[in-house]
């Protein structure tokens, strides 16, 4: 466990935001949560526990504690001729534990490459890309009731995940820091299903029927759309696609013709990408100073140099207005704001 005071959070999140946080505790084994130590601080202080901040705006200074988790480590836990069930802790870094599925031929998580972020923050988010979403590959979620100081074991049932949701955005927010997740992943049996090709970008390049040849074309993919976020402040995704009723999509559609719509489990709902109205309403590549959308992705909204906390969040709000002017709809963010 490392303590430090008064300093910048510029370096733990990927907006670059130079705001500061009052302390900040680098937890580096899950044993070092259950210390009385670390309770003083939950209980006298205002607290978040953070991963990589990659999912994160901070608006302003924090004043309080930030909890950085780096417990780090994979535990295959039990396994059969079809699936394998693996134990992973919170602070293993999300893209080291892709690889290390793919590495052991393991499909399901190629999809959701260079998403950045720790692996206990998947399920909060029910982090997806291209057609997969980490729901459908989670067993349980171990969490620690922060006020209770008592461990429990979620389903995945129990974490109510939807698209881009859960429990822990909802019922438990703020209660609880999750520790390890416990994921099922199928054996790869040497053909890539359609349900992991289901946007044309992949049905195209993905040529070979290998697990390196998918993670590897979601990766170039990734990087012709999105900014690295070597170069760039970004959280990725800024606004979530929307779930709609057919109704309300066919008049959009008359509004903004060609507008894609993809079925889901509710037969009268449909998800339609957002960057496609955004893009049309003329916010792709938009700049105002420091801050604007990405240059090919008008849903990425990017710290070109030395945005501030205030612009970036004033930048954000516009988009917000204007979508909702032109559709009659709030543009929900996919990013947390404090």
């Amino acid at each position: 466990m490392r303590i430090e005071k008064n300093i910048s959070l510029k370096p733990y999140n990927t907006f670059r935001v130079d705001v500061n946080a009052n302390l900040v505790i680098t937890i580096e084994n899950s044993e070092e949560l259950l210390l009385d130590e670390i309770y003083q601080y939950i209980s006298k202080t205002n607290t978040l526990f953070l991963g990589r901040g990659s999912n994160t705006l901070f608006s302003k200074d924090f004043k309080g504690t930030i909890f950085l988790l780096r417990n780090e480590g994979i535990e295959v836990v039990k396994e059969n001729d079809t699936h394998i069930l693996v134990k992973v802790n919170a602070g293993e870094q999300w893209n080291s534990f892709v690889q290390w599925s793919t590495e052991k031929n393991l499909i399901g998580l190629q999809n959701l490459i260079d998403i950045p972020g720790n692996v206990g923050s998947s399920p909060i988010q029910n982090i997806g890309a291209y057609g997969v979403e980490v729901k459908d590959y989670i067993e349980s979620v171990n969490v620690l009731m922060l006020k209770e100081k008592e461990e429990r074991i979620l389903s995945n049932k129990e974490c109510k995940f939807g698209y881009r949701d859960s429990i822990f955005k909802n019922e438990l927010k703020g209660q609880f820091v999750i520790t390890k997740v416990i994921f099922k992943l199928p054996k790869f049996k040497g053909k890539i299903e359609e349900k992991y090709l289901q946007y044309n970008d992949l049905k195209e390049r993905v040529k070979e029927h290998t697990l390196g040849n998918l993670l590897n074309t979601v990766r170039d993919i990734r990087k012709e759309k999105l900014p690295s976020i070597d170069e760039y402040g970004s959280c990725g995704s800024t606004f979530k696609n929307l779930l709609i009723d057919t109704a309300k999509y066919k008049d959009l559609e008359k509004k903004f013709p060609g507008l894609p719509s993809f079925e889901t489990e509710k037969g009268n709902t449909v998800k339609i990408p957002t960057a496609y109205i955004l893009d049309k309403l003329g916010w792709k590549n938009k700049r105002e100073g420091e801050v604007g959308t990405w240059i090919y992705h008008p849903l990425i909204v990017t710290n070109y140099g030395n945005a501030s906390a205030g612009e970036i969040v004033a930048f954000i709000g516009k988009i917000q207005q204007d979508f909702k002017k032109n559709t009659g709809l709030y543009l929900e963010t996919e990013i947390n704001i404090f």
